[in-house]
């Protein structure tokens, strides 16, 4: 029974080995990084709920344009959905975004980092960040998207500019 076993197992086992691999062959991979700029603010609301007198929380909705190297991502549009935590001038942020390419595909991401803000008195301020986000989800072509990377930026009241790095297998 033992040997009969062996001789079963070893070929599913090859068969298998062999469909992994030529799986991971096919997949694509691309530099899918990119510099974007806040376009349109959907939404905003800030509160501070008095636990200490310099805590700010802020939740956020709005619409970045990206320029890519990559011709799918240049152009495309980013629906930024996003939660930030500030105390004493420093915090956290973390959110969600969809990107949807120029192709009408869209990618979903889960980012979170880190947050600096500068105040600059009645001149406004400067909200300096940077973190890592991970690609969640994809429709068409990227449905099986893996990959992510690191983003740095800076937010002031006439608006946010950020550039991402970032690597994808689909």
């Amino acid at each position: 029974m033992t040997n009969v076993r062996k001789f079963l197992t070893t070929p599913v086992v090859g068969v298998l080995g062999i469909l992994l691999i030529s799986a991971s062959a096919r997949a694509e991979t691309m530099d899918c990084s990119y510099s974007k700029k806040s376009k349109q603010e959907i939404s905003s609301q800030a509160i501070e709920p008095g636990d200490r007198p310099d805590r700010r929380m802020n939740q956020f909705v709005r619409v970045d344009v990206l320029s890519s190297k990559h011709p799918e991502w240049d152009g495309a549009e980013q629906v930024v959905y996003g939660h930030s935590d500030t105390v004493g001038g420093s915090g956290t942020n973390m959110g969600y975004s969809v990107t949807t390419l120029k192709n009408g595909e869209k990618i979903w991401s889960k980012w979170e980092g880190v947050q600096y803000l500068v105040s600059k008195g009645a001149a406004g301020y400067e909200l300096f960040f940077q973190g890592v986000f991970r690609f969640i989800a994809g429709t068409g072509r990227y449905k099986a998207i893996r990959g992510g990377g690191h983003y740095r930026g800076m937010a002031t009241p006439a608006g946010l500019t950020q550039d991402s790095a970032c690597e994808a297998e689909y």
